[in-house]
């Protein structure tokens, strides 16, 4: 991805031919002549939308830097012995023996006091958001080294994340205000109520609340006492899986049972009328979110294609095969920067699925702690033990109908 300071210098670039343009007219005591004012309008798009990919790179790189500064934090020294010593592992051993103690014990405690103000239940070992905000470091009795929070794992699994969603742990239910429409006129000095703008807007709200997510995973005795590396394996993989499954029940063509609804679902229709978008019918998806009243430059806009809309999107031109419409190196598409997954328009669509909108407006949350249950029948003669994780997570959008637009197994 190109940086803030490339296109920059690149606009300056392009400012300096636009001035050279006026300056010659000037000297010669003159209006453009037609092919200088089209150079010159040519010139003042680019350079505009130059501007506009410095302010979303600078964006971007703020938010890089403000990751890389929030994991520098969590280190040895600022970081509480006990969540430097605990590990999953150690956990997952207790719930398996059902010897409950040391740090385990006295984290399960701290998870069980917490649950008295958010409402959560425990069945089996419960670990405590504060555990879960903080990385492994040192070398505890898991050998948890060098371990990432498993929050911060959870959110770089997240393309919904990566594209502009806010993320928020270990939080209770949390509501985000709507309003449907805010009128505003001007009206005289001495203007009465009839001069007011009609008060037709509505002011609802958006709410975030727990829902149940149960993570299976078999795990042979032997490995959970001598595999060392099976700390760091179990939290990448089980974050790995939770974005997954949260994201399938957000970006799938259906809602499902008991998740979160779908933001793809009600996301406004784009008709296509071949086989594949074309240029114009891509852009008219931008002109629909403009005439629905997002601001494309203050947004976080960003396109989540599927593997066949990727295929597609780097295969089109923007003008007559001349401009490609996909930036392999920026993964930019047609001005935005592109994310994809094979979640977008999943769940029991076909073709290819396109969704493009602003994603500040998408909301996940992650609630209290997590909950080890163990499980030794399943699959006991095959010398492995189920354990059942369970996870509280949710998400919405906040006027998706109107803030993202989708073409759907095109």
């Amino acid at each position: 991805m190109k940086t803030s300071k490339f296109y920059t210098e690149e606009r300056s670039s392009v400012v300096e031919k636009m001035e050279a343009i006026i300056d010659t007219a000037k000297v010669e005591g003159r209006e453009l002549t037609e092919g200088e004012t089209t150079e010159f309008d040519s010139l003042n798009e680019k350079a505009n939308s130059l501007e506009s990919m410095a302010k979303r790179a600078a964006s971007f790189e703020a938010l890089q830097a403000s990751k890389a500064s929030k994991s520098n934090e969590v280190t040895e020294e600022n970081t509480p012995k006990e969540m430097r010593d605990y590990s999953f592992q150690d956990a997952m051993k207790a719930a398996y023996t059902g010897r409950i103690e040391g740090l385990v014990k006295e984290m399960d405690q701290e998870a069980r006091n917490e649950a008295r103000y958010t409402g959560q239940s425990f069945k089996g070992i419960a670990i405590p958001s504060s555990i879960l905000t903080r990385a492994a470091v040192g070398t505890g009795a898991g050998n948890s080294t060098d371990v990432m929070p498993w929050t911060d794992q959870l959110e770089a699994n997240l393309v919904l994340a990566s594209a502009g969603a806010n993320f928020y742990s270990g939080v209770s239910n949390m509501k985000f205000p709507v309003f449907s429409a805010i009128n505003s006129g001007f009206v005289p000095e001495a203007g009465s109520s009839s001069d007011a703008p009609a008060a037709n807007g509505t002011a609802t709200s958006v709410t975030l609340s727990p829902k149940k997510l149960i993570s299976i995973v078999n795990v042979s005795a032997e490995a959970m006492v001598q595999n060392a590396g099976l700390e760091a394996a179990l939290r990448r993989n089980m974050a790995q899986s939770v974005a997954s499954t949260l994201e399938l029940a957000l970006l799938g063509d259906a809602d499902i049972t008991n998740a979160p609804t779908s933001i793809f679902l009600d996301a406004a229709s784009q008709s296509v009328a071949g086989t594949a978008p074309t240029i114009a019918e891509l852009l008219n998806m931008e002109a629909t979110l403009l005439g629905n009243g997002v601001n494309l430059q203050g947004a976080r806009m960003a396109w989540l294609l599927d593997s066949g809309a990727l295929s597609e999107a780097k295969q089109l031109a923007q003008v007559d095969n001349v401009s490609p419409a996909y930036d392999n190196a920026d993964k930019r598409f047609l001005g935005y920067f592109a994310f994809t997954s094979s979640n977008v328009g999943g769940t029991s669509g076909s073709g290819t699925n396109y969704m493009l909108g602003d994603f500040s407006k998408v909301h996940i949350a992650q609630f209290g702690g997590l909950d080890i249950l163990v499980d030794p029948y399943t699959d006991g003669g095959f010398g492995q033990t189920r354990m059942i994780i369970t996870s509280l997570v949710d998400g919405d959008a906040v006027q998706n109908d109107t803030a993202f637009v989708k073409i759907a197994n095109a």
